[in-house]
């Protein structure tokens, strides 16, 4: 969308996509990187601001994303149904940064 052609509403809400540090050093390893030597059992991988007080999907490209591990993904296989919903919600949406 061009600037200016969106209402931009400020966020209501924050939700914090966490990921486990076996995640974390999962990704490290099929990326080539050393495992961090940080030991909090979690790491904070996401901030998003949104207006919604719950959790909305995932963006399309990120689920598809997230199936590549070697691209940084999680390594999760791409579900069609939660896709679908995906691409439903945020075909009327846009993110604002």
């Amino acid at each position: 969308f061009p600037k200016g052609s969106v209402p931009e509403e400020p966020a209501k809400y924050l939700d914090l996509i966490l990921y486990s540090r076996e995640q974390l050093d999962k990704e490290a390893q099929a990326m080539g990187q050393e495992a961090s030597k940080q030991t909090a059992p979690w790491g904070i991988i996401s901030v998003k601001a949104q207006a919604e007080c719950y959790e909305t999907p995932m963006q399309p490209i990120t689920i598809m994303r997230n199936a590549l591990i070697s691209e940084g993904g999680s390594g999760v296989d791409i579900d069609r149904e939660t896709y679908l919903k995906s691409v439903q919600y945020w075909k009327e949406r846009a993110v604002i940064s």
